[in-house]
């Protein structure tokens, strides 16, 4: 038996079910050689036979994350905000676990806006800080070095 045409071998049973299409000259009933096409399938025949798909999900937003991040760096850059680089580091990964781990992406995204909010609060008072010292120091018009 060549496997193109003829019955199957004896004890063979077809394992999706049913014996059609099976002839001696090895072509379905309508003499297409592939047989008819299953319901379903092709122009016409309406919904493929897989069923709907699955409940679609929401993708996780990285909106907040990525304005963690420009924040940071805006602040690193123009403060020189030592805790502004570790606000930077924990949104940079938070950005990579976005779409694997959602959950810990939003944890560090919140570690990353309290690192902000600290470098926003510690720069506040070092500028307060710094004026109550200028404002405080007596000048002294004896010096001779210049300014």
């Amino acid at each position: 038996m060549s496997g193109y045409g003829g019955n199957p071998p004896p004890g063979w049973e077809d394992p999706y079910g049913g014996t059609a299409g099976w002839d001696a000259g090895g072509y379905g009933a309508s003499g297409n050689p592939y047989g008819q096409p299953p319901p379903g399938y092709g122009y016409g025949y309406g919904q493929p036979g897989y069923g709907p798909p699955g409940v679609p999900h929401a993708p996780s937003s990285s909106g907040s994350t990525i304005a963690a991040l420009i924040c940071n760096i805006i602040g690193v850059v123009t403060c020189c905000n030592v805790l502004a680089i570790p606000g930077v580091v924990l949104a940079a990964v938070a950005m990579g676990r976005v779409q694997t781990d959602p959950e810990s992406a939003r944890r560090l995204t919140m570690w990353s806006w309290i690192m902000f909010a600290a470098s926003i609060v510690l720069g506040i008072i070092g500028v307060i800080l710094y004026i109550l010292l200028i404002a405080s120091a007596e000048p002294d018009y004896g010096s001779t070095t210049g300014v």
